[in-house]
């Protein structure tokens, strides 16, 4: 599945205007090496305008096939609308409700059980990320997964009624620059990001 993906978007992006890409997804072109370069969960990497090779200046790259699909899909189909600043779940997507139970099993319902009670582990991977602590919750961060696209996730300590809790929500803008299905993987990356990077 992800490398019929993968090859429709690597097409995508080599049929599309770089300047243009860069311009309204917030990443930046290099004209002379003819590379995209933008920043992914806190790291740079250069998609090669010529032919979708990736590469990343300090560390040999080893990115799933679904992730390079998730920073392709992103510069194709950025179209430069600015942060809303509002906060939306992902049922609150166009058709995310249709896939909003399994969005939270996969997604957030993990994150709840292994940060439920160490908020401060949280914070750490978290900053690893990119991320930064807001007011949310009882904890909160938000991280910057591409140049537009903040995700932010939410935790709510167990207490004496209900076990720990966790939410993920997204700027209102991200359906400009993803579709909902993209967004659903995007979640899901970052929950395993953040369970790995704390492992």
């Amino acid at each position: 599945m992800y490398s019929e993906t993968y090859r429709q978007a690597k097409d995508e992006f080599a049929a599309s205007s770089p300047e243009r890409m860069a311009m309204l997804s917030g990443a930046e072109y290099d004209p002379v090496k003819k590379e995209i370069k933008v920043v992914y969960l806190n790291r740079i990497y250069s998609f090669s305008h010529q032919d979708g090779r990736i590469t990343c200046p300090h560390d040999p790259v080893d990115m799933p096939l679904e992730e390079q699909s998730l920073i392709l899909q992103y510069l194709v189909q950025a179209t430069g609308v600015p942060l809303s600043k509002r906060w939306i779940s992902y049922a609150e997507l166009p058709n995310g409700m249709l896939h909003d139970r399994p969005f939270r099993v996969e997604a957030f319902e993990p994150l709840a059980r292994a940060f439920g009670g160490q908020m401060g582990s949280l914070l750490r991977v978290a900053r690893e990320l990119g991320g930064q602590e807001i007011g949310m919750g009882d904890t909160g961060v938000v991280i910057p997964v591409l140049p537009r696209i903040p995700v932010a996730v939410i935790f709510w300590v167990a207490d004496e009624e209900f076990p720990a809790r966790a939410n993920m929500i997204f700027d209102a803008s991200a359906s400009h620059y993803l579709s909902t299905a993209a967004l659903y993987v995007l979640g899901s990356v970052v929950a395993r990001r953040l369970l790995k990077t704390a492992r």
